[in-house]
């Protein structure tokens, strides 16, 4: 038996799984969750803080935001 990966958009999904169970010789294998489907609450949230450290570096990088120097937090401690 062969196996094959295919790409579907989300909107279409459910029309291409009905056609698929539809044919006897195919079987279907139920797709895997996505990985953020499977963290914990807590994972989700560091998730969530890491991706929005990256939105920032980007923004910091394009000139859209200014970080303030470490040395000024350091000097207020």
């Amino acid at each position: 038996m062969k196996q094959i990966t295919i790409s579907v958009p989300e909107n279409k999904f459910p029309f291409f799984m009905k056609l698929m169970r539809s044919l006897n010789f195919v079987k279907v294998v139920e797709p895997a969750q996505s990985l953020e489907d499977q963290l914990t609450p807590g994972q989700k949230k560091t998730w969530e803080n890491i991706k929005q450290g990256f939105v920032e570096l980007k923004l910091h990088e394009e000139g859209k935001l200014e970080f303030r120097p470490v040395e000024d937090l350091i000097n207020e401690l």
